[in-house]
């Protein structure tokens, strides 16, 4: 009986920890493109350049952002820099879409999709 006793408690938790474990996956977010990223958010500073914000697509601007290299740039936006809060104030942003973002307004013809 004790044995029934102690399955009986614990099997409510393992059908709780399954149905988890099964819809996590569905949850997961699909991956934003630096296009869609600057389309949605970046787009309301960098496409006029609002408070010293380099636009998108002036390169010689973001050479100068650039210069101190690609990972020290992506860390400056996901932390905020000046201006800008952190990641263009979008929380949700995951580190690749910021730096696929950036890599988008410094040459939308050629970034990664």
């Amino acid at each position: 009986m004790k044995a029934i006793l102690t399955r009986n408690i614990w099997a409510p938790a393992a059908v709780l920890l399954a149905s988890a474990l099964c819809a996590a996956p569905a949850a997961a977010q699909t991956e934003r493109t630096g296009k869609e990223v600057v389309d949605a958010q970046c787009s309301k500073c960098h496409l006029e350049g609002k408070g010293g914000a380099p636009k998108i697509g002036d390169r010689d601007a973001w050479v100068q952002r650039l210069k101190k290299g690609l990972d020290a740039t992506v860390r400056e936006a996901i932390r905020g820099h000046g201006g800008m809060p952190a990641r263009g104030d979008k929380a949700d942003l995951t580190d690749r879409e910021v730096r696929n973002a950036i890599l988008y307004m410094y040459y939308p013809g050629n970034a990664p999709k």
